[in-house]
């Protein structure tokens, strides 16, 4: 299939880019900046452009990973988010159903308020916060666009290698190490955190069934804190547990976050090919960005624990 994805520089967003290639589709990539030949620079908030460069190329699918997914950034500029995550969003949707393509729109865990984990996908949605309820807003708004040929998939908390190096947590954690400041993570709070990879095949195989239309919960096979998988992550990489801090959100202002975020899987599970990625599977997955590599070198506790690979 031509596919049409939007977002594609992200960590998810890259990785659903290399799985369509594998799997044989023309991927018709764009972001906001965009990169030359392979990224077209495109701004969702730019509704003429977008629909113009649709019809130009008339996608048989349209993928949005698009999003200002940071709580924080969209509570400090909630009318910018809007546009991104709520209007653009809704603006594909309708461009999708016009040109009879597949859609599929990521969502979050944090439509959830996290005091009924695991949540199903036909639970009530209660987000505590301006984030999740954009994304909910804009769940609602592309499921009423049409009934057929449309997927939004909720997802949880991402493990992988941003196309940055900077995005996901054990980016973070490393770069917090470089820096010399110790990370604080949270023991009490729970999340199920899925690899980016595993979330891009199950996307990819969601654009070729048609049969499976409406919303879907997916996400990684186990629970885990905060804290834990940053400890999980220090062993990975052979760095002692003390390189991070154990805390506790009720001595954190840290806004409206749930707390305990899981999903029952089971539903599109049993329906797919794909299988939910084991917490080790996930870490066998993660690189060193490739600029703290000398850094690393001098500094590991346990060089033994990992060996480099240029990605």
């Amino acid at each position: 299939m031509k596919v049409a994805l939007f977002g594609s520089s992200g960590l998810l967003g890259s990785a659903v880019r290399d799985a369509l290639c594998r799997r044989g589709h023309q991927c018709m990539a764009f972001s906001l900046r965009g990169t030359g030949s392979e990224e077209t620079a495109l701004c969702l908030k730019n509704e003429n452009q977008v629909t113009r460069v649709l019809l130009d190329t008339w996608p048989d699918a349209v993928i949005n990973c698009a999003a200002i997914s940071s709580p924080d950034l969209v509570e400090g500029n909630p009318g910018e988010a809007y546009s991104i995550n709520v209007d653009g969003a809704v603006g594909l949707a309708e461009i999708s159903s016009h040109l009879g393509a597949r859609f599929i729109h990521v969502s979050t865990d944090m439509v959830f308020d996290g005091n009924s984990s695991p949540y199903r996908s036909t639970d009530c949605p209660n987000p505590l916060n301006e984030y999740g309820r954009q994304k909910l807003e804009a769940e609602k708004r592309v499921l009423r666009v049409t009934e057929e040929n449309l997927v939004v998939l909720r997802i949880t908390l991402l493990n992988g290698n941003s196309p940055s190096g900077k995005r996901s947590l054990h980016e973070k954690i490393l770069r917090g190490l470089f820096n010399n400041t110790l990370p604080v993570l949270f023991s009490d709070e729970i999340r199920q955190p899925a690899s980016a990879e595993n979330v891009a095949s199950v996307m990819v195989e969601l654009l070729e069934r048609p049969n499976l239309n409406g919303l879907f919960h997916w996400a990684g096979e186990e629970e885990i804190s905060r804290y834990e998988m940053g400890i999980r992550i220090l062993d990975r990489f052979g760095f002692s547990h003390d390189r991070i801090k154990e805390g506790s959100s009720i001595n954190y202002d840290h806004g409206n976050r749930p707390m305990h975020l899981s999903f029952e899987l089971s539903p599109l599970s049993g329906k797919l090919t794909t299988h939910p990625a084991s917490i080790e599977e996930q870490l066998q997955g993660l690189l060193l960005p490739n600029d703290l590599y000398t850094w690393y070198r001098e500094n590991v506790d346990d060089a033994s624990c990992y060996i480099h690979r240029i990605k």
